[in-house]
């Protein structure tokens, strides 16, 4: 039964409401009749009503301020608000304060009675939304920590900030990390055993690494496909400690995997200190699980090393290998070698350990690999030479024998850029010649447009069409647009604006500029000449 409280200081017109109205057939009670906004308040704090009607002018407290305090005591209640006096600021200001409803006097009891039943069925409503958002509380939790891990500190902390205290969740330790673990016989098992018996194996999984990571202040496990992404939280330690009892547990629970036929791949990220930086936890256990390719004999990988503990991201840059590639295109073997010979001193000096030469190495042949297919070169042979590496490159003992290889690979590339270079630019020219084609009626036609569809880059293909062709791809784009524009001229009766248009030009006047330049005459007169 809903809880009525009538506010108004005219004792009539409180009567009248409480009178004049069936509550008991609307399944309500009155349980307050109050004659000033201050007794209406004390009334609230004792038993809150859901639903007060109240007059807005009264001399103690009015009806908006009431309302104000009214929605503080009980944010779910509904207002409907009565004034005598038909002013647009009332109703505005008692709408913008939250109250469901302003009506005036003198009142019409059949209006009020349905301004009342609208009320109740909003209050079903929200009861019933409100019990769905309580069943649903673990997703929203689990939402708040998938945002946390993939916004940036400052949006995470604005956008989630006020979910802290709703979700009761106290997060106050010292440090934090995300952990991604993934099973990566995850498709055999799916053929294996089904999708419905490989989720319960997930489910085993994450009682494992409950039970695994008992020891941790906080643990937050967010279920993937194939695997979890795990929070962690803990405090009364330092960094490192935290770091090595953190790669520790996920040892035991790979370890602890194995005999149940799971094939655990975790990715450490590194340590964080303010919880509002788990996005760059994150971001570094998903670069490090990126390396299980370049390792398969491994199954952790910590963020840390990944990017090299003593290294930024700005260290990896791609000029030493825009270096290399423009030798290559110059097929300058004497500098290449040199360009080896710092490369390997430079991997010598700069990293510690082999994993992070390797991942420089694993770079510069994939920048390679990327050269040759620009080209379009027959790179059957090369590319078994670089897959036969990412798999036995272990096999190499020190940096000198791995750039000795690269040096051999590079002078391979340079013998065969020499024998197809002539083939490959003749074929790139052809193809471009049959893009302009097809889109020199598209006024908007560009160098980058043709260079996109060419993939290759706009500097590079004007270059090489000059080169080739002996005339640059805008004076090319031109006579074929030119020569078109004849063929409208002397064979069909279309007008100077539509032939424009067919070949290109989005102005008229432009059209005759430049078919007079190629032509040496108006088109008008080539007309004329010509039919």
């Amino acid at each position: 039964m809903k809880k009525i409280m009538i506010v108004d200081d005219n004792y009539l017109s409180a009567e009248g409401i409480e009178k004049n109205i069936d509550w008991e057939t609307l399944n309500a009670e009155i349980i307050h009749v109050c004659y000033n906004g201050t007794s209406a308040i004390e009334a609230m704090k004792k038993e809150p009503a859901d639903l007060i009607i109240s007059d807005i002018e009264m001399p103690d407290l009015d009806g908006i301020s009431m309302s104000r305090q009214a929605l503080e005591i009980n944010p779910m209640v509904k207002i409907i608000l009565i004034s005598a006096y038909d002013k647009f600021e009332y109703a505005r200001r008692a709408l913008l304060l939250g109250a469901l409803d302003y009506i005036e006097k003198p009142l019409d009891y059949a209006y009020l009675i349905q301004k009342v039943k609208n009320a109740f069925a909003l209050m079903e409503k929200e009861q019933k939304n409100l019990q769905l958002l309580k069943q649903s509380r673990p997703l929203l939790t689990e939402k708040f920590f998938r945002e946390i891990t993939h916004l940036p500190s400052s949006e995470a902390a604005y956008r989630l900030k006020p979910y802290l205290k709703y979700l009761n969740l106290e997060l106050n330790y010292d440090f934090y990390a995300v952990v991604i673990l993934e099973l990566e016989n995850a498709p055999d098992l799916k053929a294996v055993y089904g999708i419905e018996k490989f989720q319960m194996e997930l489910f085993n999984l994450q009682d494992l690494i409950t039970e695994e990571t008992a020891s941790l202040d906080f643990v937050y496990l967010l279920p993937d496909m194939d695997g979890y992404l795990c929070i962690l939280g803990h405090s009364g330690c330092q960094s490192n400690s935290f770091r090595q009892l953190t790669s520790g547990l996920i040892s035991s629970i790979a370890d602890a995997c194995q005999p149940l036929g799971l094939s655990l791949n975790a990715g450490i990220g590194t340590i964080v200190q303010d919880f509002w930086n788990l996005n760059h936890s994150y971001k570094s256990a998903v670069h490090a699980l990126e390396y299980r390719f370049f390792f398969p004999h491994q199954n952790i990988f910590d963020g840390r090393e990944a990017l090299g503990s003593d290294l930024s991201v700005a260290d990896f840059s791609d000029t030493k290998e825009d270096e290399l590639i423009r030798l290559l295109c110059k097929k300058d073997t004497a500098a290449i070698d040199l360009w080896f010979q710092k490369f390997s001193d430079w991997l010598t000096q700069k990293f510690r350990t082999k994993n992070f030469a390797f991942i420089q190495i694993y770079s510069l042949l994939g920048r390679i690999l990327k050269f040759f297919y620009e080209l379009n070169l027959d790179t059957h042979d090369l590319e078994a030479k670089i897959l036969y590496v990412y798999n036995h490159i272990n096999e190499f003992h020190n940096t000198e024998e791995l750039c000795q290889w690269l040096k051999d690979l590079c002078h391979l590339l340079c013998r065969k850029l020499d024998s197809s270079m002539n083939d490959y630019h003749q074929k790139l020219c052809e193809l471009v010649i049959s893009y302009i084609n097809e889109h020199y009626t598209d006024n908007t036609l560009c160098l980058n447009d043709i260079a996109a569809s060419a993939n290759v880059s706009p500097a590079y293909l004007s270059a090489l069409f000059k080169k080739n062709q002996g005339i640059s791809l805008s004076d090319f784009i031109t006579s074929q647009r030119i020569s078109a524009a004849a063929r409208y001229l002397t064979t069909t009766t279309m007008s100077l604006k539509e032939i424009s248009l067919k070949c290109g030009y989005a102005n008229q006047y432009y059209f005759s500029t430049s078919f007079k330049k190629k032509m040496g005459i108006t088109p008008s007169a080539y007309r004329e000449q010509h039919t």
